[in-house]
């Protein structure tokens, strides 16, 4: 959980934390303290959320609570947004239906060519949940740009209701058969 000041909205030091709990594979929420002070409530959410996705992209759908400690709102809803949250950082993809997902987003938008050649992505697995990490078995896949891991990252949180945990995609190329033979 993620406190701000809702009135001073996300400075520097709030960003540097979410980093902190985003590097470290934390599920997190937001909330906005001191609700209760602040005169525009549209606006001033629309400021915290843009700085937020424009600093923080990576975070991207994470859950916001409104609250004001001193009178005692919001708080309902805190323990009812960390629960679905934890089910969504501990939640686990079939391989069929990931898969399924997989050629579905290779064949809207390719893998890009690296030096003349196309990389051949074969199969994704999911290897461990907390936070949901999946690994992508291919050839020459330590030459896939850091665009096209964000876009897979993005269609799993799309196609798998993984926003606002952290996704880990790792690469694996597969191993050669014909690797050791002398020619």
């Amino acid at each position: 959980m993620l406190m701000i000041d809702a009135e001073r909205g996300l400075d520097e030091q709030d960003l540097q934390l979410a980093r902190l709990i985003e590097e470290e594979g934390r599920a997190c929420i937001l909330v906005m303290n001191k609700w209760d002070l602040v005169k525009d409530h549209k606006e001033t959410r629309k400021k915290i959320m843009d700085r937020l996705e424009i600093s923080l992209a990576q975070l991207k759908g994470i859950p916001t609570i409104t609250s004001s400690a001193l009178k005692g709102r919001g708080l309902e809803q805190l323990l009812e947004a960390v629960l679905k949250n934890i089910a969504i950082w501990r939640q686990r993809v079939g391989t069929g239906a990931l898969n399924r997902w997989f050629a579905e987003m290779l064949e809207k938008h390719p893998p890009p060519m690296v030096n003349g050649r196309r990389l051949k992505l074969r199969y994704m697995t999911q290897v461990k949940a907390s936070p949901p990490t999946f690994v992508i078995f291919g050839t020459r896949v330590e030459s896939i740009p850091e665009s096209y891991k964000r876009y897979l990252v993005n269609g799993l949180r799309d196609a798998f209701g993984l926003s606002g945990v952290p996704v880990r995609v790792q690469l694996r190329s597969s191993k050669n058969p014909y690797e050791d033979e002398k020619r």
